[in-house]
């Protein structure tokens, strides 16, 4: 593994361990979402605009800097995260959650002014996840010839496939912060480590690959694998995978010419 190899992988986990507690005085904005779950298509309408006292009230209240409050905060996600899961698009109340997490109201409030600044949080922890997978396949040998590199592909896929499948829920959330300029910068600050990564992975199978050259696919790979993932999660399970299936063979088309790797 190369010096620059190392240090990208070092940057992601870096950004996975980034505090989720910034904060974010900002205007939440979104459209009407459906999603497509196993007892059919229901709408979440998110609000377009919060009055100053919710933004406001969006500032995180307690840092967590001690083990034992980290916990708190997991169990809090951990909580909001599965009943996100069993209600589809409908936001859990802060009592359901505090309740599932075992915790008082009082115990969510100390960390969270309300709901969603939970779901903000989520769909932070979410974003995180991504650096980690994709970082991984830099970390074994690089494939020899094209079917090896299939596979590492398909590997990646089966990782960051259950990473959308879980969390079809914070789809909205994540749509959300995509279309609003203030929001924005929470997925930025993600996506360009993300296209860092694949660029970087890209050249550890070709060295020779040109940086400005392997960043561009990497944008190109980074937006179409998470626009077309989003069009599947709206539809059935096997419109999903089929939709998968082919943004893997679009992937392979892509980038193959650019890797010199044997047939």
């Amino acid at each position: 593994m190369s010096s620059q190899e190392a240090a990208w992988i070092k940057n992601a986990t870096d950004y996975s361990r980034l505090s989720t507690y910034r904060i974010w005085n900002v205007l939440w904005t979104a459209s009407s979402h459906h999603v497509e779950t196993g007892r059919g298509t229901r709408t979440s309408s998110v609000k377009r605009s919060l009055d100053r006292k919710t933004k406001i009230a969006l500032e995180p209240r307690k840092q967590p800097r001690q083990q034992r409050s980290s916990k708190v905060v997991d169990r809090i996600l951990d909580a909001a995260l599965v009943l996100t899961r069993e209600q589809g698009t409908k936001t859990p109340t802060t009592l359901a959650i505090a309740q599932r997490a075992g915790l008082s109201v009082g115990s969510i409030y100390q960390y969270f002014p309300n709901k969603e600044a939970i779901l903000l949080d989520l769909a932070r922890r979410w974003l995180s996840s991504f650096p980690e997978v994709i970082a991984k396949r830099i970390k074994v040998a690089p494939p020899t010839n094209r079917e090896e590199f299939r596979r590492e592909v398909r590997k990646l896929f089966i990782d960051t496939s259950r990473l959308y499948l879980e969390n079809a829920s914070l789809m909205p959330v994540i749509e959300a912060i995509s279309g609003n300029a203030d929001l924005r910068p929470i997925q930025n600050e993600y996506d360009e480590q993300i296209i860092a990564l694949y660029a970087a992975w890209l050249q550890h199978v070709n060295p020779a690959l040109e940086n400005k050259i392997a960043s561009r696919l990497g944008v190109l790979m980074m937006d179409v694998g998470h626009a077309c993932r989003l069009v599947g999660l709206k539809r059935d399970r096997k419109t999903y995978d089929l939709i998968e299936d082919d943004v893997e063979r679009m992937w392979l088309a892509l980038v193959s010419p650019y890797l010199n790797l044997e047939s």
